[in-house]
């Protein structure tokens, strides 16, 4: 009887050490220019917003000495896409403005102002010529709701040196591994 104990722990610990089968990895699409989801090595624990950078959120209302609050900005990990060939590249920013911003908008019978601090920007960097374009702004509201959307006209221009922007393009350019 021990050897038959014996014999079922050998064999269990045995199993232990072998991998899963692993299945058949889906090609890339054959079109250089389809994009791809960009998987980002993080852990699973780890938010869908990850923070890039603090900035100051100077409104140009402060008194003398008084110092600017910090706003804060973000990338979602899950909404990155990249082109098979890696020229064109997509990613959302978030930004946590540390000072209400204002926003003026018109609707068909009326002017209004929006008083905000959570804004979303998504960003398409040409990856050769590191430039970039903003596609769509939006204007959060309480919960997330989108209170306004903005769609830009494409101009691709190159990002300040140090801003979230050009902290942002190495992360769509280069980050992760295309997933189809």
């Amino acid at each position: 009887m021990r050897f038959l104990a014996g014999l079922i722990a050998l064999f269990t610990l045995a199993a232990c050490g072998e991998p899963e089968p692993q299945t058949p990895a889906t090609p890339l699409p054959t079109d250089p220019s389809a994009q791809v989801r960009v998987y980002m090595q993080t852990s699973r624990m780890s938010p869908d917003w990850i923070s890039i950078a603090r900035q100051r959120d100077c409104t140009g209302q402060e008194d003398a000495g008084e110092r600017c609050p910090y706003g804060e900005v973000y990338y979602n990990k899950n909404m990155i896409t990249r082109s098979v060939d890696g020229s064109i590249a997509n990613i959302w920013v978030q930004t946590d403005h540390g000072a209400p911003q204002l926003f003026q908008g018109e609707t068909e019978s009326s002017v209004i102002t929006v008083r905000y601090t959570r804004t979303r920007l998504h960003y398409r960097f040409n990856c050769v010529d590191d430039t970039f374009t903003i596609v769509e702004r939006q204007i959060l509201g309480s919960n997330d709701t989108v209170l306004q959307t903005i769609n830009p006209p494409e101009i691709f221009r190159e990002p300040q040196r140090w801003s979230a922007v050009a902290i942002a393009m190495p992360i769509a350019c280069d980050g992760g591994e295309l997933r189809p």
